[in-house]
């Protein structure tokens, strides 16, 4: 009787590869949040950002206290003749406004020159008291009273 040698080869398979250890030789199907979180970060907190600037901007051009401050620097004849006209308001106000007080620079600019408004008030009894509205033109140093007495605006 004649013996073959023969060699048996054993075939892996996936189970089999799993069982010895542990992991899936297959790679694993992530969802799509999973594999762009990085993504969705860097796309996500610059547009919350934003959003949070808009929101302070829009209550701060919305107060009482910007207004006043706007339309006593947009009717001043000394404002017009120095900054010239129109007077418009720039993009950034800076400043702080809560319930009882306000105190805020806001960018104007006319058509010779810029300028800043100066707003500082508190509010007594549901009414807003203004201690200080002033322009600071760009061009000159002279600082204009927009609550002075001889002001026909005030």
């Amino acid at each position: 009787m004649k013996v073959k040698n023969v060699t048996i080869k054993k075939e892996w398979n996936s189970s089999n590869d799993e069982a010895m250890t542990g992991t899936s030789s297959l790679p694993e199907k992530r969802n799509w949040l999973a594999r762009k979180w990085k993504l969705m970060i860097v796309c996500f907190i610059p547009a919350f950002i934003v959003g949070a600037f808009m929101i302070v901007m829009g209550v701060m051009k919305s107060s009482e206290p910007y207004k006043k401050a706007l339309a006593l620097a947009q009717g001043n004849p000394v404002v017009k003749e120095i900054l010239g006209q129109p007077i418009e308001v720039g993009w950034f106000v800076s400043g702080s406004v809560n319930e009882k007080e306000a105190e805020l620079d806001i960018p104007i600019k006319g058509n010779r020159s810029g300028g800043t408004v100066h707003v500082d008030a508190n509010k007594h009894a549901g009414h807003w008291r203004y201690k200080n509205i002033t322009v600071q033109p760009d061009s000159s140093g002279r600082l204009i009273d927009l609550l002075a007495i001889d002001n026909p605006m005030k």
